[in-house]
Protein backbone atom coordinates (compact mmCIF):
# COMPACT_ATOMS: atom_id res chain seq x y z
CA UNK A 1 0.00 0.00 0.00
CA UNK A 2 1.42 3.34 -0.82
CA UNK A 3 0.81 5.48 2.25
CA UNK A 4 2.30 2.29 4.32
CA UNK A 5 5.46 2.47 2.05
CA UNK A 6 5.39 6.15 2.87
CA UNK A 7 5.39 5.64 6.54
CA UNK A 8 7.85 2.60 6.44
CA UNK A 9 10.58 3.71 4.19
CA UNK A 10 10.36 7.58 5.53
CA UNK A 11 11.35 6.39 8.59
CA UNK A 12 13.93 4.12 7.46
CA UNK A 13 15.66 6.25 4.94
CA UNK A 14 15.45 9.27 7.73
CA UNK A 15 18.06 6.86 9.12
CA UNK A 16 20.29 5.74 6.90
CA UNK A 17 20.21 9.03 4.89
CA UNK A 18 23.88 10.46 3.88
CA UNK A 19 25.27 13.80 2.71
CA UNK A 20 24.78 14.34 -0.79
CA UNK A 21 27.07 15.72 -3.52
CA UNK A 22 27.18 19.71 -3.95
CA UNK A 23 26.27 19.35 -8.04
CA UNK A 24 25.40 16.84 -10.64
CA UNK A 25 25.19 16.27 -14.05
CA UNK A 26 23.26 19.30 -15.30
CA UNK A 27 20.15 18.82 -17.91
CA UNK A 28 19.65 19.78 -21.48
CA UNK A 29 17.24 22.89 -21.42
CA UNK A 30 14.12 22.83 -23.85
CA UNK A 31 13.63 19.02 -23.67
CA UNK A 32 10.97 17.19 -22.80
CA UNK A 33 12.13 15.04 -19.46
CA UNK A 34 10.70 12.42 -17.29
CA UNK A 35 12.20 12.09 -13.86
CA UNK A 36 11.58 9.47 -10.95
CA UNK A 37 12.15 10.29 -7.62
CA UNK A 38 13.21 7.11 -6.12
CA UNK A 39 13.11 6.24 -2.52
CA UNK A 40 15.00 3.03 -2.28
CA UNK A 41 18.29 4.41 -3.10
CA UNK A 42 17.48 8.64 -2.55
CA UNK A 43 17.97 8.73 -6.52
CA UNK A 44 16.04 11.01 -9.27
CA UNK A 45 16.45 9.57 -12.53
CA UNK A 46 15.75 11.54 -15.97
CA UNK A 47 15.02 10.50 -18.92
CA UNK A 48 14.58 12.44 -22.40
CA UNK A 49 11.92 12.07 -23.89
CA UNK A 50 12.19 13.74 -26.75
CA UNK A 51 15.40 11.86 -27.93
CA UNK A 52 14.11 8.65 -26.13
CA UNK A 53 17.72 8.70 -24.14
CA UNK A 54 18.15 7.89 -20.60
CA UNK A 55 19.92 10.87 -18.79
CA UNK A 56 21.99 10.96 -15.48
CA UNK A 57 20.83 9.82 -12.01
CA UNK A 58 21.33 11.84 -9.39
CA UNK A 59 22.51 10.68 -6.38
CA UNK A 60 20.31 13.03 -4.46
CA UNK A 61 20.92 11.27 -0.59
CA UNK A 62 17.93 12.59 1.41
CA UNK A 63 15.03 10.78 1.68
CA UNK A 64 12.61 13.05 -0.72
CA UNK A 65 9.13 10.81 -1.88
CA UNK A 66 7.86 13.15 -4.26
CA UNK A 67 8.75 16.30 -5.85
CA UNK A 68 7.16 19.73 -8.64
CA UNK A 69 8.63 20.90 -11.82
CA UNK A 70 7.64 24.65 -11.18
CA UNK A 71 6.24 26.84 -13.81
CA UNK A 72 9.67 28.09 -14.85
CA UNK A 73 10.05 24.60 -16.15
CA UNK A 74 13.78 24.93 -14.62
CA UNK A 75 13.16 24.36 -10.76
CA UNK A 76 12.64 21.05 -9.55
CA UNK A 77 10.98 21.30 -5.88
CA UNK A 78 11.32 17.91 -3.48
CA UNK A 79 9.81 17.26 -0.33
CA UNK A 80 9.88 14.30 1.79
CA UNK A 81 7.68 13.41 5.04
CA UNK A 82 11.17 12.92 7.39
CA UNK A 83 12.52 16.55 6.37
CA UNK A 84 12.20 19.09 7.59
CA UNK A 85 12.60 21.55 4.32
CA UNK A 86 11.43 21.64 0.81
CA UNK A 87 14.56 21.99 -1.19
CA UNK A 88 14.76 23.48 -4.63
CA UNK A 89 17.06 22.18 -7.80
CA UNK A 90 18.09 23.99 -10.61
CA UNK A 91 17.76 21.41 -13.55
CA UNK A 92 20.51 23.40 -15.81
CA UNK A 93 22.77 23.95 -12.43
CA UNK A 94 22.58 20.40 -11.62
CA UNK A 95 22.45 21.82 -7.81
CA UNK A 96 20.05 23.01 -5.19
CA UNK A 97 19.05 26.67 -5.01
CA UNK A 98 16.91 27.24 -2.31
CA UNK A 99 15.38 25.96 0.56
CA UNK A 100 11.69 26.49 2.55
CA UNK A 101 11.51 26.12 6.04
CA UNK A 102 8.64 23.61 6.83
CA UNK A 103 9.43 21.18 9.63
CA UNK A 104 8.39 16.97 9.06
CA UNK A 105 5.15 16.17 7.21
CA UNK A 106 4.86 17.04 3.68
CA UNK A 107 3.81 14.07 1.53
CA UNK A 108 2.12 15.41 -1.12
CA UNK A 109 1.85 18.67 -3.25
CA UNK A 110 0.23 20.15 -5.93
CA UNK A 111 0.34 23.49 -8.16
CA UNK A 112 -2.75 25.40 -7.55
CA UNK A 113 -4.56 28.98 -8.28
CA UNK A 114 -3.10 28.84 -12.05
CA UNK A 115 0.49 28.20 -10.77
CA UNK A 116 0.77 30.57 -8.34
CA UNK A 117 0.83 28.42 -5.46
CA UNK A 118 1.71 25.09 -3.72
CA UNK A 119 -1.07 23.10 -2.01
CA UNK A 120 1.04 20.67 0.31
CA UNK A 121 -0.56 17.90 2.35
CA UNK A 122 0.96 18.01 5.90
CA UNK A 123 0.68 14.81 8.03
CA UNK A 124 2.40 16.25 11.17
CA UNK A 125 0.33 19.10 11.09
CA UNK A 126 -2.42 17.34 9.93
CA UNK A 127 -3.37 20.50 7.41
CA UNK A 128 -3.17 21.69 4.05
CA UNK A 129 -0.73 24.47 3.91
CA UNK A 130 -0.25 27.02 0.77
CA UNK A 131 3.07 28.34 -0.24
CA UNK A 132 3.57 31.19 -2.64
CA UNK A 133 6.08 31.25 -5.09
CA UNK A 134 8.40 33.35 -2.67
CA UNK A 135 8.61 30.32 -0.45
CA UNK A 136 6.39 32.02 1.91
CA UNK A 137 3.33 30.77 3.63
CA UNK A 138 0.10 32.07 2.49
CA UNK A 139 -2.54 29.97 4.37
CA UNK A 140 -3.03 26.83 6.50
CA UNK A 141 -6.14 24.80 6.57
CA UNK A 142 -6.78 21.98 9.28
CA UNK A 143 -8.20 18.76 7.68
CA UNK A 144 -7.77 15.95 9.52
CA UNK A 145 -5.57 13.21 10.89
CA UNK A 146 -3.27 12.46 7.72
CA UNK A 147 -3.87 13.98 4.75
CA UNK A 148 -2.72 12.56 1.33
CA UNK A 149 -4.49 12.39 -1.86
CA UNK A 150 -4.82 15.55 -2.97
CA UNK A 151 -6.89 16.74 -6.61
CA UNK A 152 -7.59 20.31 -8.36
CA UNK A 153 -10.27 20.51 -10.66
CA UNK A 154 -9.32 23.34 -12.29
CA UNK A 155 -12.20 25.66 -11.49
CA UNK A 156 -11.28 26.91 -8.12
CA UNK A 157 -11.53 23.69 -5.79
CA UNK A 158 -9.28 21.49 -3.99
CA UNK A 159 -10.68 17.96 -3.11
CA UNK A 160 -8.49 16.29 -0.13
CA UNK A 161 -8.74 13.12 1.27
CA UNK A 162 -7.29 11.33 4.19
CA UNK A 163 -5.90 7.48 4.44
CA UNK A 164 -7.22 7.45 7.93
CA UNK A 165 -10.96 9.39 7.80
CA UNK A 166 -13.64 8.40 5.59
CA UNK A 167 -14.57 11.75 4.33
CA UNK A 168 -13.65 14.02 1.32
CA UNK A 169 -13.01 17.63 1.69
CA UNK A 170 -13.27 20.27 -0.71
CA UNK A 171 -11.78 23.61 -0.63
CA UNK A 172 -12.50 26.68 -2.33
CA UNK A 173 -9.25 28.38 -3.60
CA UNK A 174 -9.90 31.60 -3.84
CA UNK A 175 -11.43 32.26 -0.38
CA UNK A 176 -8.57 29.41 1.78
CA UNK A 177 -12.23 27.83 3.04
CA UNK A 178 -13.60 24.55 3.35
CA UNK A 179 -16.81 24.71 1.28
CA UNK A 180 -18.56 21.08 1.34
CA UNK A 181 -17.36 17.89 1.71
CA UNK A 182 -19.16 13.80 2.28
CA UNK A 183 -18.60 10.39 3.21
CA UNK A 184 -16.33 8.43 1.15
CA UNK A 185 -14.90 4.82 1.41
CA UNK A 186 -12.44 3.89 4.05
CA UNK A 187 -8.46 3.80 3.02
CA UNK A 188 -9.17 5.84 -0.07
CA UNK A 189 -6.72 6.42 -2.54
CA UNK A 190 -6.51 8.06 -5.56
CA UNK A 191 -9.13 10.26 -7.55
CA UNK A 192 -9.93 11.37 -11.02
CA UNK A 193 -12.73 13.35 -12.16
CA UNK A 194 -15.10 12.01 -14.86
CA UNK A 195 -16.80 15.77 -15.78
CA UNK A 196 -19.03 14.62 -18.68
CA UNK A 197 -20.89 12.55 -15.92
CA UNK A 198 -20.53 14.85 -13.04
CA UNK A 199 -18.55 11.88 -11.36
CA UNK A 200 -15.52 11.62 -8.72
CA UNK A 201 -13.97 8.28 -9.28
CA UNK A 202 -11.66 7.05 -6.33
CA UNK A 203 -9.63 4.32 -5.43
CA UNK A 204 -8.18 3.05 -2.68
CA UNK A 205 -5.85 0.23 -0.99
CA UNK A 206 -8.59 -2.04 0.95
CA UNK A 207 -9.15 -2.07 4.97
CA UNK A 208 -7.66 -4.30 7.49
CA UNK A 209 -6.77 -7.35 5.60
CA UNK A 210 -9.15 -7.16 3.10
CA UNK A 211 -7.57 -5.45 -0.10
CA UNK A 212 -9.66 -2.93 -2.03
CA UNK A 213 -10.76 -4.36 -5.69
CA UNK A 214 -13.37 -2.11 -6.63
CA UNK A 215 -13.17 2.13 -7.66
CA UNK A 216 -15.84 3.62 -6.19
CA UNK A 217 -18.02 6.51 -7.79
CA UNK A 218 -19.24 9.59 -6.45
CA UNK A 219 -21.96 11.95 -7.67
CA UNK A 220 -19.60 15.04 -7.45
CA UNK A 221 -23.38 17.52 -6.66
CA UNK A 222 -24.73 14.55 -4.22
CA UNK A 223 -21.72 13.12 -2.90
CA UNK A 224 -23.87 10.20 -3.14
CA UNK A 225 -22.57 6.89 -3.73
CA UNK A 226 -23.55 5.97 -7.57
CA UNK A 227 -21.83 3.07 -8.92
CA UNK A 228 -18.77 0.55 -8.07
CA UNK A 229 -16.33 -0.79 -10.85
CA UNK A 230 -14.38 -3.97 -10.40
CA UNK A 231 -10.59 -3.07 -10.94
CA UNK A 232 -8.75 -5.42 -8.59
CA UNK A 233 -6.53 -5.33 -6.96
CA UNK A 234 -5.94 -1.88 -5.36
CA UNK A 235 -6.59 0.54 -8.13
CA UNK A 236 -4.59 3.50 -6.57
CA UNK A 237 -3.93 5.94 -9.34
CA UNK A 238 -6.07 7.07 -12.39
CA UNK A 239 -5.19 9.17 -15.87
CA UNK A 240 -7.25 10.29 -18.40
CA UNK A 241 -7.17 9.47 -22.27
CA UNK A 242 -9.69 11.49 -24.91
CA UNK A 243 -12.51 9.23 -24.41
CA UNK A 244 -11.35 6.94 -21.36
CA UNK A 245 -9.71 6.80 -18.10
CA UNK A 246 -7.12 4.35 -17.46
CA UNK A 247 -6.45 2.83 -14.12
CA UNK A 248 -3.62 1.78 -12.21
CA UNK A 249 -4.08 -1.38 -9.73
CA UNK A 250 -1.09 -1.65 -8.24
CA UNK A 251 -1.31 -5.32 -5.89
CA UNK A 252 -1.65 -6.81 -9.37
CA UNK A 253 0.56 -4.68 -11.16
CA UNK A 254 -2.48 -4.60 -13.71
CA UNK A 255 -3.56 -1.32 -15.81
CA UNK A 256 -7.24 -1.17 -17.10
CA UNK A 257 -8.65 0.72 -19.78
CA UNK A 258 -12.35 2.06 -19.08
CA UNK A 259 -14.71 4.07 -21.15
CA UNK A 260 -16.65 6.93 -19.40
CA UNK A 261 -19.58 4.74 -18.43
CA UNK A 262 -17.09 2.07 -16.62
CA UNK A 263 -16.72 -0.12 -19.76
CA UNK A 264 -13.79 -2.05 -19.64
CA UNK A 265 -11.93 -1.77 -22.86
CA UNK A 266 -8.64 -3.28 -21.85
CA UNK A 267 -5.78 -3.99 -19.36
CA UNK A 268 -2.47 -5.25 -19.46
CA UNK A 269 -0.02 -6.33 -16.96
CA UNK A 270 3.03 -3.61 -16.12
CA UNK A 271 6.19 -3.95 -14.07
CA UNK A 272 5.96 -4.67 -10.52
CA UNK A 273 4.08 -3.33 -8.08
CA UNK A 274 3.35 0.14 -9.94
CA UNK A 275 2.00 3.22 -8.10
CA UNK A 276 2.91 5.76 -10.81
CA UNK A 277 0.93 6.32 -14.03
CA UNK A 278 1.18 9.90 -16.19
CA UNK A 279 -0.26 10.39 -19.43
CA UNK A 280 2.68 12.61 -21.22
CA UNK A 281 2.99 13.75 -24.52
CA UNK A 282 0.35 11.45 -25.97
CA UNK A 283 1.89 8.27 -24.13
CA UNK A 284 1.13 6.78 -21.17
CA UNK A 285 4.16 6.25 -18.59
CA UNK A 286 4.45 3.75 -15.69
CA UNK A 287 7.07 3.69 -12.87
CA UNK A 288 7.22 -0.13 -11.42
CA UNK A 289 8.56 0.45 -8.12
CA UNK A 290 9.72 -3.50 -7.39
CA UNK A 291 10.97 -3.93 -10.81
CA UNK A 292 12.55 -0.54 -11.55
CA UNK A 293 11.36 0.26 -14.74
CA UNK A 294 9.62 3.58 -16.46
CA UNK A 295 7.22 2.07 -19.04
CA UNK A 296 6.19 3.94 -22.59
CA UNK A 297 2.98 3.10 -23.27
CA UNK A 298 0.63 3.39 -26.32
CA UNK A 299 -2.69 4.20 -24.98
CA UNK A 300 -4.45 3.29 -27.94
CA UNK A 301 -2.75 -0.39 -28.11
CA UNK A 302 -1.73 -1.05 -24.83
CA UNK A 303 1.84 -2.33 -26.02
CA UNK A 304 4.98 -1.40 -24.36
CA UNK A 305 6.98 1.03 -26.81
CA UNK A 306 9.91 1.69 -24.27
CA UNK A 307 11.15 0.47 -21.19
CA UNK A 308 13.90 2.40 -19.30
CA UNK A 309 15.52 1.06 -15.89
CA UNK A 310 15.45 4.42 -13.36
CA UNK A 311 17.44 3.75 -9.91
CA UNK A 312 15.46 1.14 -6.80
CA UNK A 313 12.01 1.54 -5.46
CA UNK A 314 10.48 4.61 -8.07
CA UNK A 315 7.64 6.58 -6.06
CA UNK A 316 6.49 9.05 -7.92
CA UNK A 317 6.97 10.44 -11.99
CA UNK A 318 7.49 14.00 -12.54
CA UNK A 319 7.20 15.25 -15.98
CA UNK A 320 8.33 18.37 -17.57
CA UNK A 321 6.93 19.55 -21.26
CA UNK A 322 9.57 21.71 -22.96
Amino acid sequence: MKYAYVMAVSAVLMLISACSSESFEPLPKETSIISTVNIKDMTISFYDFDNGEKLSDWNIGHPYIGGIIMPDKETFLLYGKTMETVDLYSLSKGKKIASWETGKGIVNGILVNEGKEIAFADQTRHSVRFFRMDGKEADEIKIGKNPLSLLDDGEGRLYVMSYNHEDLRIIDLKDKKEVRGFTIHPAAAGAILNRENNELWIGGHGEGTIAEEKIHIYDLSSGKLKNEISAPVMPVNFERGEEEIFVLSHGSSTLYKLGLNGEKKGSMKVGANPFEIQMFNGKLIIAGYDSNDLYIIDPDTLKIENKVKVGKGPFQIVPRER
